[in-house]
């Protein structure tokens, strides 16, 4: 009988959890039965790439930067990264008028707006159906018993740097086994008076567009 080392199952079960999320994320129920979502997975490289990408963006987000100096703590423990976006476009015809536009020819027609978030403007259905998606991938993380968060920075990051690629919005979701779970201990980073200062700064005025979403 062979003898498999926790390191190495823990190291395979990670690697198998993120199958199963993506499975759950792609069973998700999505409007009009359109399964337009794209997902990957990616690996420690792209991770320090996008680590190193949040933490450039210092002066324009700082909540961006602090989640590249956290990624590359989450790397020093098993963890993955799941990604996945979709493009901005309507496909369901649906002439809601939610997005701004009265019909989804003319929201299909607008100029594409591209920030350091997410390029628009975009369909509210599809960006409902990114959240149904990414909201299933946690749900099966939680469920496997991985420490787990969503993060729309380190999604961004990966859209800026072409690691994900045909999407103009996107979602990412982290898992980590780690000893502990280092996904909501936001002071280890920051001490608590800069975290003061700046959560008072980017989010109650939204006075840089949201985590500088749009330069002044």
């Amino acid at each position: 009988m062979a003898i498999v080392e926790m390191d190495a199952m823990v190291n395979a079960g990670m690697n198998r959890a993120v199958e199963l999320m993506a499975l759950a994320a792609h069973n998700s129920f999505r409007f009009n039965d359109r399964n337009t979502v794209k997902i990957i997975s990616i690996g420690k490289e792209e991770m320090e790439q996008i680590a190193e990408y949040c933490f450039s963006l210092g002066d324009m987000s700082p909540l961006a930067a602090r989640d590249g100096r956290h990624l590359v703590q989450l790397m020093k423990e098993p963890c993955a990264l799941l990604i996945m976006g979709d493009k901005r476009r309507s496909d369901f015809n649906y002439n809601c008028g939610a997005c701004g536009f009265r019909t989804c020819k003319e929201l299909n027609a607008a100029e594409k707006m591209e920030s350091l978030t997410a390029n628009g403007p975009s369909c509210l259905f599809k960006n409902i159906n990114l959240g149904i998606a990414s909201n299933a991938a946690a749900s099966a993380a939680h469920r496997l018993g991985l420490h787990c968060r969503v993060f729309s920075t380190l999604a961004f990051s990966a859209l800026a740097l072409e690691i994900i690629t045909d999407v103009d919005v996107c979602i990412s979701v982290s898992v980590s086994a780690a000893s502990k779970n280092p996904y909501f201990d936001r002071h280890e980073y920051w001490t608590k008076e800069h975290w003061d200062e700046i959560f008072a700064k980017e989010f109650p005025t939204y006075n840089r567009g949201f985590i500088g979403a749009v330069e002044d």
